[in-house]
């Protein structure tokens, strides 16, 4: 954490300069809406329309001109764009999202991902890449109140685009380096006028691997990925409507986790690695949802359900010692029945419509989900096993983890306006959830039939909680406004899954997590609409913490309530249009997230790590951006450049495995001419090579290389 000092230090840059911006920009008088910055509409802080500057709370907002001209193809491409926000991921295309220190490596996250209202319930069925895309909104802090479970860190809101009376066909090609091809058609049409609609989108991504495998002489990660969509909306009679939303997605990786195995010579030659056992992950996600809403007078009404499903195996057997050597390995291929995750959702919303003239503005709901993961997998030790200790070889430990997860929450909220400038919010939800998991334990060696190590074991355990939200904001004048939030977070408990590890007892409950999170900030923008800020100072107490550990050779995740974390920090978000055609952005973050108490038990020996920094937590981030347009008629042109800054952070508890502080830069150019348009690319233009990803036992991934390429859209209709 910098010392306050420097904290004032930024804080009197950025004061002097919105001064000396809006006294240039009062001096000459703005003259055209094409000079002013546009009002942003948000959705998903209070799940309901309201003005970004009215919100109470942390929200960074990406439309879909910014999602094009900042080349976002996949989640992983939002990290650092909002302050306090950092994604990483071991080059499986599984994001852990991080927020002000809120952070987990565990398929439970503490950050929720929603794609068109429904939460992508686990690491596993959410779908990482992005089309089609209207708007993303970053929420910071805990969301408790109206998002539940695994939200104590905040919210990624993702809304697709929808059709209108207006049909439209948009085609988008891109080639690039590293043998990169994305293509994309999205079509939207109404199929009767004013009353049935459709939008239909597909993506083919693919690329070539950016690691080479020294031991096989090939390239290694190979990836291609898929996503069709396709949603109808119909308009029935008295303000109802039902909207049917379907969302396929295939991806193929030739090469999953290409990790270096030794962090402190990853750098040394980077991108190369040598693995003798080669396999391919498939994994298919199936995401569908039925909307029913309905806009009254007084009330709008919503009834959504969905299924989620995703089957996600490797073809053989997977390295798990990322060497030449056969020494450990993973396998998972034992058909459907198994690693096949299946969740349910239903959520009824009943929330006032927004009227000035009413003093009380509330919603509520219930929420139910069912989430059934069944898992199966083998840890292989090959012949060469004895290299660390192991007195057999040729032979496989087989785990059964058959878990199922029921729960049900209710929650309700409201703003109530005392005067025209101070309002009162006050929230809470209530959250119930049953967790039963099943384990079994075989050995097995080939040609003999596998015999049971561990029977068969049940274990049920039942979860509450309570998450509180309440605040105030005050209007200091037209346009500027500040206000004080209080609201707890809360991540479900669960049971212990089977490991190889014999001292780590299966089906031992660890208990839910907490965040008690204290926010104040301030908004504004300036008489003319050229300046317009958001700053926010926070404080978070984090009780019970669920600290995962990497159970080698197997690679199966234990979750330990292993202390108190204390998380503090400040971040402010700038946006200027100085002159006409230009627009400037600046966001940024500090955190200081602290164990307060930590203590725990690593390979047989107790470790007291008080005062270690909280895992996948940079320190500070910054993003600028500029981006300068031009139109001559019904052309354009258009450029962009992004500065992406992430200091310094730790993939480990014991701190160990550290990532010094890194800037990345990125670009593109681009002109329209009538319905067609060409643009040019870059990201991580410098080629920087950084650890995106670090396991605890020292394995690392790296960060993207330096890519390039050229794309081409046309609007047919």
């Amino acid at each position: 954490m910098l010392p306050l000092r420097n904290y004032l230090f930024f804080i009197a840059i950025i004061s002097c300069s919105i001064k000396s911006i809006g006294q240039s920009i009062d001096s000459s008088a703005n003259k055209g809406n094409d000079k002013k910055l546009e009002e942003i509409i948000i959705y998903g802080s209070e799940k309901r329309q309201q003005s970004l500057l009215k919100a109470p709370s942390s929200v960074t907002f990406i439309n879909s001109t910014q999602v094009q001209q900042f080349r976002l193809w996949d989640i992983n491409n939002l990290s650092g764009i909002a302050p306090n926000f950092s994604l990483s991921q071991s080059g499986d295309n599984r994001n852990v999202a991080g927020i002000r220190g809120i952070v987990t490596t565990s398929y439970d996250q503490t950050v929720a991902t929603y794609i068109d209202g429904v939460a992508q319930f686990n690491l596993d069925t959410y779908i990482p890449q992005l089309n089609d895309i209207e708007s993303i909104e970053i929420i910071r802090g805990p969301q408790g109140t109206f998002y539940g479970r695994n939200s104590m860190g905040g919210v990624i809101n993702i809304t697709t685009k929808k059709p209108t009376n207006q049909p439209s066909l948009l085609a988008d090609v891109s080639l690039g380096n590293v043998g990169q091809k994305r293509i994309s058609v999205q079509l939207k049409s109404p199929l009767i006028k004013d009353k049935l609609y459709l939008s239909a989108s597909i993506l083919h991504d693919a690329r070539n691997g950016y690691y080479q495998n020294d031991f096989t002489k090939s390239t290694y990660d190979k990836q291609k990925q898929q996503i069709a969509s396709v949603q109808l909306k119909y308009i029935l009679k008295n303000n109802w409507s039902v909207l049917a939303d379907v969302k396929h997605y295939k991806a193929l990786n030739d090469g999953a986790f290409p990790l270096n195995g030794d962090y402190t010579t990853a750098l040394e030659k980077p991108f190369h690695l040598s693995q003798n056992q080669v396999t391919s992950m498939h994994d298919q996600t199936n995401n569908a949802s039925i909307a029913v809403q309905h806009k009254g007078k007084d009330v709008n009404i919503t009834l959504q359900s969905s299924y989620q499903n995703n089957y996600r195996y490797y073809e053989n057997t997977l390295d798990a010692d990322f060497s030449a050597f056969e020494i450990i390995g993973i396998f998972n291929n034992y058909g459907k029945a198994y690693n096949n995750v299946r969740a349910f959702t239903n959520e009824v919303k009943i929330q006032s419509v927004n009227n000035p003239s009413k003093k009380l503005e509330w919603t509520t709901g219930l929420f139910h989900f069912t989430n059934n993961s069944p898992t199966k997998q083998a840890t292989v030790f090959g012949k060469d096993a004895g290299f660390i200790g192991i007195p057999d070889k040729n032979f496989s430990l087989i785990s059964y983890n058959l878990s199922n997860n029921n729960g049900l929450a209710g929650y309700a909220h409201g703003t109530y306006h005392l005067t025209s400038k101070l309002s009162f919010q006050a929230g809470a939800r209530i959250d119930l959830e049953e967790r039963s998991l099943t384990v079994k334990g075989e050995y097995k060696k080939e040609p003999y039939p596998a015999f049971v190590l561990q029977e068969d074991t049940n274990g049920k355990n039942n979860f509450a909680a309570f998450s509180p939200k309440v605040g105030f904001q005050y209007q200091l004048s037209e346009n500027h406004m500040v206000y004080a939030l209080y609201s707890k977070g809360f991540r479900a408990g669960g049971l212990t899954n089977l490991s190889s590890d014999p001292s780590q007892i299966p089906l031992k409950a660890f208990l839910p997590e907490f965040s008690n999170m204290y926010e104040v900030g301030l908004k504004g923008i300036n008489r003319e609409k050229t300046i317009q800020y958001s700053l926010a100072v926070f404080y978070n107490l984090v009780n019970n913490i669920q600290t995962p550990f990497l159970i080698l050779p197997d690679a199966t995740t234990i979750i330990k309530n292993a202390g108190k974390l204390r998380s503090r920090g400040f971040e402010w978000e700038l946006s200027s249009k100085p002159i006409k055609g230009l627009t400037l952005q600046y966001n940024a973050g500090f955190t200081d997230a602290t164990y307060q108490r930590f203590t725990t038990v690593i390979n047989g020996a107790q470790f007291d790590l008080n005062n270690n920094k909280q895992i996948f937590t940079p320190t500070q981030n910054h993003f600028f951006t500029g981006t300068y347009q031009k139109k001559f008629g019904e052309n354009e042109f258009w450029t962009n450049m992004q500065y992406v800054f992430t200091g310094k952070q730790y993939f480990d508890i014991t701190n160990v495995i550290e990532q010094k502080a890194y800037a990345l830069l990125n670009a593109q150019i681009g002109i329209k001419i009538s319905k067609l348009s060409v643009y040019f690319w870059a990201r991580n233009i410098t080629d920087r090579k950084y650890f995106s990803y670090g396991y605890d036992f020292g394995a690392v991934h790296l960060g993207n290389p330096r890519t390039v390429g050229v794309g081409v859209s046309c609007k047919i209709l």
